[in-house]
């Protein structure tokens, strides 16, 4: 069932086009995602969804009796009532007839001896009416849904009677989230539903929209988020929206190779009418070849000119380069202690080898960001070692260095710490950061927190350290932005240290994975999809130690464990398979496309055998296609 359907819609700013000519179409069950760049008009395009917003032409049509719940970036529960009395509100509709229930049931135990009455039976009848609907209505459920959400979101038992003005503001856009999740919209737009959020919370989010009934709109910048949750995506970019199917990486695939694909026929064309038009000037005068050259010129005057195409891709150009090579050890940890005034985890030990890429994990508030802070220095070890190797040179960034203030412009800031370079050298760093020309005359303390992100980057990557200890580099960037950092990390030759809720990120960087939770601290010897392999295996054998006893436990573990991997290399074998089939359909539904086309050019539609030739190649493209689409369905029905 369609939701809601937007036609050739078109929104400005002070008359400047933001997009134009935008179909957007959500049905019952979609999980759709809005990228682009920061500043593209996502979340305009999101508000005028959600009705927040006008638009200056196209149409929008939502069904009448369709429920729409509005997260946004902003938005906090502000209350005096309590948390379960805020998140009993979504279920009134059922509280209501459970008040019912009660009244009569009272009146019931008080009136048994005038059974037989007919008072007493239409009494027990509506009674009767009254419990059955509240069963549909999943009324014996509520309390526990909410108390799983709460609990799913972070919260305790102890929170939930307290004062909702009692808690911080991230705290309470999560009680907002918790609300609007109960209420169980029709369609859920969620505008970075995962600020806030650590990995755990995250991925409980992620586990509860996979079940969610409703269709979903999401804007954010969690990549691996994106993965996980969405089958389509709309890409906002240079004024127009271009819709995809697949996740995020199917997107950026699909993005492209289309974008090589008419950049090639772009090229081919560009190559072909400057052939013609220097042959129509060379003999358009020559009355041997004037006849040939007028035909050309008609070519040419006839020929559809295809537009260059172009990436909305302006990302910061970034790199990080040392001034020399550290020695194969890095640093040691040795029993650390960390903390402002007592310890608030129990000792650490690391060790740190030369081109180590070690992400730092676990819940928030556990003392990521103090121990990276104790190794950089910039607070003191309560107790413990910390032992550096020869020649490190350590380079810090921390996510509040992004909120910092100043009345210098930018170029001014940077200068004055390299008052060495030339003006032109700072202009051309700054302008690999996207500060050009005039922006670089920005006053820093008007500009957004991505700009300031990017300004400390631009700072880092001058510093030419060979140890990078980072936390949450990420935060405050756009994609496009993300993924050039992870490139310029990709490719640098020092040794890495870094904190991130980013596990798109993590995935694409970390060698190693050190896990901090509350009952101690463990080095992972693999990337982040070991780490959370090594997670299941150990949760895996757990569970089945429950249920075993342990004479003979030892070799029903191993058993168990061979079971459960060769289980999953063949649920990754069927998902290879699945994307592979994926792709062909994508490239036969193009080919058809494409043959269609042919068909309809002159030269081909007057040629009776090449049509012909091109018409049994769309009908074998067609029955590929088929053919195809019942290999998915079938490894999809294995898959689920």
């Amino acid at each position: 069932m369609i939701l809601l359907q937007i036609n050739k819609l078109e929104k400005s700013f002070d008359g400047d086009v933001i997009f134009s000519d935008v179909d957007f179409e959500v049905k019952t069950g979609e999980r759709i995602a809005i990228v682009g760049r920061n500043g593209a008009g996502k979340t305009t395009l999101m508000k005028v969804i959600a009705g927040v917003e006008s638009y200056d032409a196209g149409h929008i049509s939502k069904g009448k009796q369709v429920s729409m719940g509005y997260l946004t970036q902003q938005m906090s529960l502000d209350s005096d009532d309590t948390v379960m009395n805020e998140m009993r509100k979504p279920f009134e509709h059922v509280i209501t007839i459970e008040e019912k229930m009660k009244s009569l049931t009272d009146w019931l135990s008080q009136h048994a001896d005038d059974y037989d009455n007919n008072t007493y039976q239409e009494k027990l009848s509506q009674y009767e009416s009254l419990s059955n609907q509240f069963e549909v209505m999943g009324g014996y459920h509520y309390e526990s849904k909410i108390k799983t959400v709460l609990t799913g979101l972070n919260f305790v038992e102890s929170d939930f009677d307290r004062q909702i003005q009692s808690f911080s503001g991230g705290q309470k856009t999560r009680l907002s989230m918790a609300q609007m999740l109960l209420s169980e919209p029709d369609l859920l737009l969620l505008d970075e539903p995962t600020n806030h959020l650590d990995m755990d919370t995250t991925e409980w989010l992620e586990n509860y929209l996979a079940h969610f009934k409703g269709a979903i709109v999401i804007i954010s910048h969690d990549r691996y988020f994106l993965d996980k949750i969405v089958n389509q995506v709309y890409d906002v970019a240079l004024g127009s929206v271009k819709k995809y199917v697949g996740n995020y990486s199917k997107f950026l695939k699909e993005r492209d190779a289309h974008y090589e694909k008419v950049m090639a026929e772009y090229e081919r064309q560009q190559s072909e009418i400057k052939k013609l038009e220097t042959f129509v000037e060379k003999n358009i005068t020559r009355a041997s070849t004037s006849g040939m050259a007028k035909s050309r010129r008609k070519v040419l005057e006839r020929m559809e000119r295809i537009d260059k195409p172009r990436l909305d891709a302006k990302s910061a150009q970034i790199s990080f380069e040392i001034n020399r090579a550290t020695g194969e050890d890095v640093l040691k940890v040795n029993n650390l202690a960390i903390g402002y005034s007592k310890s608030i985890t129990s000792a650490i030990n690391l060790e740190i080898k030369r081109h180590d890429r070690i992400a730092i994990i676990g819940p928030n508030g556990i003392g990521k960001s103090t121990l990276i802070k104790t190794i950089a220095q910039k607070i003191p070890a309560l107790s413990g070692d910390i032992t550096f190797g020869s020649n490190i040179q350590i380079g810090y960034y921390d996510q509040k260095q992004a909120e910092f203030k100043s009345n210098m412009t930018v170029l001014d800031y940077v200068w004055n710490q390299y008052s060495h370079m030339p003006e032109k050298d700072i202009r051309t760093i700054l302008g690999r950061f996207l500060f050009t020309q005039e922006e670089v005359k920005k006053i820093i303390n008007d500009l957004s927190g991505g700009e300031k992100a990017r300004l400390q980057l631009a700072l880092l990557m001058l510093e030419k350290n060979n140890v990078l200890i980072l936390d949450e580099p990420t935060n405050h960037l756009d994609i496009d932005s993300k993924e050039m950092l992870e490139q310029a990390l990709q490719n640098y030759e020092g040794t890495l240290l870094f904190v991130s809720h980013d596990r798109y990120f993590i995935n694409e960087l970390a060698n190693k994975v050190f896990h901090i939770t509350q009952e101690g601290n463990e080095l992972f010897q693999g990337d982040y999809q070991y780490y959370l392999e090594k997670l299941e295996q150990r949760e895996a054998i757990s569970n089945y130690e429950q249920n075993e006893s342990t004479s003979t436990q030892t070799a029903k573990d191993d058993n168990f464990y061979t079971n459960q991997k060769q289980l999953k290399k063949e649920k990754r074998k069927l998902e290879r398979q699945l994307e592979e089939i994926e792709n062909n359909i994508s490239t036969y539904e193009e080919q058809i496309s494409n043959y269609e086309h042919q068909l309809t050019l002159p030269e081909i539609f007057n040629d009776i055998e090449k049509s012909n030739e091109i018409n049994h190649l769309r009908i074998e493209a067609e029955r590929l296609l088929e053919e195809s689409m019942e290999k998915w369905e079938e490894i999809e029905s294995k898959l689920n």
